[in-house]
């Protein structure tokens, strides 16, 4: 107790907390704005009065400070006490807003004692009805983004097994094994030949949402050993190009081709014209063999998995080229190298569910006209002096229409190559795999979309809707006020959004992650518009049963759909974003 207090001034405090509460209803601590915890430990004694304390209250009854600390002068009456009314009036309106919100905290429990067992019932069968449909729709939205997330990060790991295929794929990972038993490793009398293959882009052009393809300017080379791929062509034209040969010896020697022919026996006796023929022919069918506008009769010896040549773009961009080299046993040898360029109208198969927060994926497919028994693709890892890889992209290489490469990370490349197994579908994958099967190489650039402008319009505007309808629940939910009036702008919201997400439609799978939050924010209308007409048809009949189980039901339901809005809005797009631009 400081110097200057009396010992009656706590009573006198005592007397006026006890004349403001059981008169206007007030507690003391109100009255001054203290904290009422702090004011019972000081009306108790437990906590000592302060100078600054007494000073507050005396103000709040219009007297003396020394009314309060003098204990030769007695507290007046407190009836005749002077108060501020409009001050009493606010602070009346505060406690009853504390006793609202205290009622509303025990809302559901106090109307669910309202309700009949049937009506329990049916309150929770029919809000499971509701959520449990919107719950499914965004775990499923998630998991498709998810799914696609997963996938195309799998794909493009930068990983350092230096396996070529994608052994996540059991049909890849089976055709993979089966032809590592015909490997030449473990069968060394296999003829076949490995061609490393890689490619330079120059450029992706032609990308049009209107149609279904894109463009490509690219440079492909090929390197094999020239007597590995003569041993292959031997074998080679003995099953297939039997009847050409046959036809060319009875042209050239000007004889009577018999009528029938046993092409074993035959090439016993005309081996050493079998020989000359597979030494004269077997460059026609190098890899990297095209036709051009001068040579209209060669044939291509590789084809695009996924699209087509561009009429009259091949052409030799490099003479055929052959180094001789000293194997590891001291064996001559000699390596072939060709080099060609061409353009390629590719299919435009790089839409995803998370567009447009993902980035492009421009997928080209190379693979030879001779299965696996003859040619076998090898991606090129190789790199130039400077560490970087040969195969990529050109120095003057750009991607047009608003595209560009994405920045790479330890993890992620803008650039990738990887073999895939072609085979015929007319075959079941899962038996075995026949003559059909090829190594295709697969050529994968990433790119970002430059501006999504047009996505962020339309998101904004469903966002914005979503928060209105939320907003409107509110207002039903704990204030009572009918909110059917407001429904109608978020209708037009919508109806706008759609139609934005519409013209979006050709650049992108139809169900992409802007026509996900468009279904969203349709359902959530609905939801809130029928629930809207169901409390106000209540508040008219005046049911009170009814209006205890519309309460309940709209704010379980507020609650619900807020957390489905985060997620759907929130949550979905930071799973889609994956890097950035």
């Amino acid at each position: 107790m400081f110097s200057g207090m009396g010992e009656r001034t706590l009573d006198k405090i005592r007397v006026l907390a006890a004349y403001m509460e059981n008169t206007h209803g007030i507690t003391l601590a109100r009255a001054v704005s203290v904290n009422p915890s702090r004011m019972e430990k000081i009306l108790s004694g437990e906590e000592e009065l302060t100078k600054k304390m007494i000073a507050r209250i005396a103000a709040y009854f219009f007297i003396p400070v020394d009314i309060l600390t003098d204990d030769s002068k007695d507290l007046p009456d407190p009836e005749t006490l002077q108060l501020d009314e409009d001050l009493l009036s606010i602070q009346r309106n505060d406690i009853a807003n504390d006793i609202e919100r205290e009622k509303q905290k025990h809302f559901i429990s106090r109307n669910w004692i309202v309700l009949g067992y049937r009506k329990r019932v049916k309150l929770v069968l029919s809000i499971l009805l509701i959520t449990v449909p919107l719950i499914a729709y965004i775990l499923f939205c998630g998991s498709e983004v998810a799914y696609e997330r997963i996938d195309d990060a799998r794909k493009y790991e930068i990983g350092s097994d230096g396996l070529d295929y994608d052994i996540h794929d059991p049909i890849q990972k089976k055709y993979h094994d089966d032809l590592e038993g015909t490997s030449r490793k473990n069968n060394p009398d296999a003829y076949y030949v490995e061609v490393t293959v890689g490619t330079v882009l120059e450029r992706i052009k032609n990308i049009h949402s209107e149609t279904s393809s894109y463009e490509t300017r690219m440079q492909l080379y090929f390197k094999f050993d020239k007597d590995e791929f003569r041993n292959m062509f031997r074998h080679y034209a003995r099953n297939v190009l039997a009847d050409q040969i046959i036809d060319d010896y009875y042209i050239s020697s000007e004889e009577v081709r018999p009528a029938s022919i046993d092409f074993n026996m035959w090439i016993d006796d005309h081996a050493s014209f079998f020989e000359e023929w597979v030494e004269t022919h077997d460059h026609l069918y190098y890899p990297g063999e095209t036709p051009s506008n001068v040579l209209t009769d060669k044939e291509t010896m590789f084809v695009l998995g996924n699209g087509e040549f561009v009429p009259d773009s091949l052409g030799m961009l490099k003479d055929l080229e052959e180094v001789q080299y000293y194997d590891e046993n001291g064996n001559l040898r000699t390596m072939c190298y060709q080099k060609i360029r061409f353009n390629g109208s590719f299919e435009k198969g790089f839409d995803s569910v998370r567009y447009p927060l993902d980035s492009v994926q421009f997928k080209m497919y190379i693979l030879p006209t001779m299965d696996a028994d003859y040619i076998r693709y090898v991606p090129d890892r190789s790199t130039d002096s400077d560490g970087v890889l040969v195969s990529g992209f050109a120095p003057y290489f750009a991607i047009t229409s608003g595209y560009r490469p994405i920045h790479e990370t330890d993890k992620v490349d803008n650039f990738t190559l990887r073999l895939n197994y072609y085979y015929d579908t007319n075959n079941d994958p899962a038996v075995h795999f026949d003559d059909s099967v090829r190594t295709q190489l697969e050529i994968i650039v990433r790119a970002n979309r430059v501006g999504i402008s047009l996505f962020l319009q339309a998101f904004i505007n469903l966002f914005s809707v979503v928060i209105w309808i939320i907003i409107a629940f509110y207002s039903q939910s704990y204030t009572g006020e009918d909110s059917v009036g407001m429904l109608g702008t978020g209708l037009f919201g919508v109806i706008s959004s759609m139609i934005v997400g519409l013209s979006m439609v050709s650049d992108a799978g139809i169900f992409s992650l802007i026509t996900m939050i468009n279904i969203f924010t349709l359902a959530v209308i609905m939801i809130m518009t029928y629930q809207a007409i169901a409390a106000k048809r209540a508040q008219v009949r005046k049911d009170k049963v009814l209006i205890a189980y519309n309460g309940i039901k709209l704010r379980v339901l507020f609650v619900l759909l807020t957390v489905c809005t985060v997620a759907m809005f929130v949550v979905i797009p930071a799973i889609a974003y994956m890097w950035g631009v």
